[in-house]
C-alpha cells in the first residue's frame, strides 16, 4: 500500500467517524460548563439515545432508498402509520408480543411500499405528486381502521422487549447488515448505483430500472415500519392523522439524509447515514440537556441544515477557490526557487 492510498484511507476514516465524535466533544464541553453534567449521565439517557437513534436511522435509510435516484417519496410517513397501526393491533390481538408487533409491522410496511412502487411504475406520475396522493389514501385507511383509535402500546403486556437496549441494538445491527449487503454487495445495489448515475444509460445497458424502483419503494416501506415501532414504543401510542400531517416524518429527517450523503463520500451510504444520525441525536440530546425550548432546538438544528445545504450547493466553487490558492502558492514557491538559483 503506497503512502497516497494509506493517506486517503486514514482521511476517510477520520472524516466518517470524526463528525459524531466532534459533535459529542463539543456538546459535552458545553453541557459541563452550563449544567455541570455531561450529555449521557445514566442508563435512561442511553436508552433514549438508542430508541430515537434506531427510529431516525431507519427513516433516513428509507429516504436514501429513493432520494439519490431523484424520487422524493412523501408517503413514507403514512406508510409508517398504516404499517404500525395494522401490524401492531393484529399482533397484540393474537398475543404475539413485541417481536410479533415488529414482524407484522414490517410485513404491512413492505406491502404498503410495494403498492406505491407498482403505482409509480404503472402510472409514471411525478414521485412527489404520487407520494402526496398515496399519503392521503394511506392516512384515510389508517384513520378509518380500528375505530380511529390508532395503536396503544402503553401498559400492554409482552411489549417490554421493544424497550430493551440490547434488542434495539440487535435490531439496528440486523438492519445495518441487511441494508449494507443490499446496497453494497448485491446485484440490486449495483443496479441502484448505476441508475443513480444515469437512468437512460442504465436502461440501455440492460438494467430493469422499473423492477429496481419497485424494490426501492418496498424496502423503504419495511424500514419506516421498523422506525415506527420503536417510535411508538417510546411515545406509548400512535394516533392516525389526516391532511398530509404524516409528511413531517419525511421532512423532519432530511438533515440526517443530506448529512449522510455527504459523509458517504468517505465511506459508504449505510455507514455515512449511521454517522450522520448519531451526530444529530447527540446534538439534540445535548440541546435538551441545556433545557432549551423545543423551538430553539429546532432553530439550531435547521440552521445547521441550512449551512450544510449552502456548502453542498457551493462546493464546486469552494473547491475551485482552494485549487486556485494552491496553484498560486506553488507558483510563488517555484519563483522563489528560481530566484535563489
Amino acid at each position: 500500500m503506497d503512502k497516497k492510498t494509506k493517506y486517503l484511507k486514514i482521511k476517510n476514516v477520520v472524516c466518517s467517524l470524526g463528525v459524531p465524535l466532534l459533535v459529542y466533544l463539543v456538546m459535552e464541553v458545553i453541557c459541563r460548563i452550563a449544567t455541570g453534567a455531561g450529555v449521557i449521565n445514566n442508563m435512561a439517557d442511553l436508552k433514549n439515545l438508542a430508541r430515537t437513534f434506531a427510529s431516525l436511522f431507519c427513516i433516513a435509510l428509507a429516504l436514501s432508498c429513493n432520494l439519490p435516484a431523484g424520487r422524493m417519496d412523501f408517503s413514507l410517513g403514512s406508510q409508517m402509520i398504516l404499517a404500525v397501526i395494522f401490524g401492531g393491533n393484529i399482533a397484540i390481538n393474537l398475543g404475539m408480543g413485541g417481536v410479533g408487533v415488529l414482524l407484522f409491522s414490517i410485513l404491512f410496511g413492505i406491502v404498503a411500499g410495494f403498492i406505491v412502487g407498482v403505482v409509480f411504475v404503472q402510472t409514471r406520475i411525478l414521485p412527489m405528486v404520487l407520494g402526496m396522493g398515496m399519503a392521503l389514501i394511506y392516512e384515510c385507511i389508517s384513520f378509518s381502521a380500528f375505530d380511529s383509535k390508532g395503536l396503544q402500546m402503553f401498559g400492554v403486556a409482552g411489549l417490554g422487549i421493544l424497550s430493551n437496549v440490547g434488542f434495539i441494538v440487535l435490531t439496528v445491527a440486523g438492519v445495518t447488515v441487511v441494508i449494507g449487503y443490499l446496497f453494497l454487495l448485491s446485484p440490486f445495489g449495483y443496479d441502484r448505483k448505476a441508475i443513480q448515475g444515469n437512468q437512460r444509460i442504465s436502461m440501455n445497458s440492460g438494467i430493469n430500472i422499473f423492477k429496481n424502483c419497485i424494490w426501492c419503494y418496498t424496502l423503504a416501506g419495511g424500514l419506516v415500519a421498523v422506525a415506527g415501532v420503536f417510535d411508538t414504543v417510546f411515545k406509548g401510542s400512535l394516533q392516525p392523522v389526516l391532511g398530509m400531517a404524516s409528511r413531517s416524518t419525511v421532512m423532519g429527517n432530511m438533515f440526517a439524509v443530506m448529512l449522510g450523503m455527504t459523509l458517504a463520500r468517505f465511506s459508504n451510504p449505510v455507514l455515512g447515514t449511521m454517522m450522520s444520525v448519531m451526530s444529530i441525536k447527540i446534538l439534540t440530546l445535548g440541546l435538551s440537556k441545556l433545557a432549551l425550548d423545543s423551538s430553539i432546538q429546532t432553530i439550531i438544528v435547521y440552521f445547521l441544515f441550512l449551512a450544510l445545504m449552502i456548502y453542498r450547493m457551493n462546493e464546486p466553487a469552494i473547491k475551485k477557490i482552494s485549487k486556485k490558492k494552491a496553484r498560486i502558492a506553488e507558483a510563488k514557491q517555484m519563483r522563489r526557487q528560481m530566484a535563489q538559483a
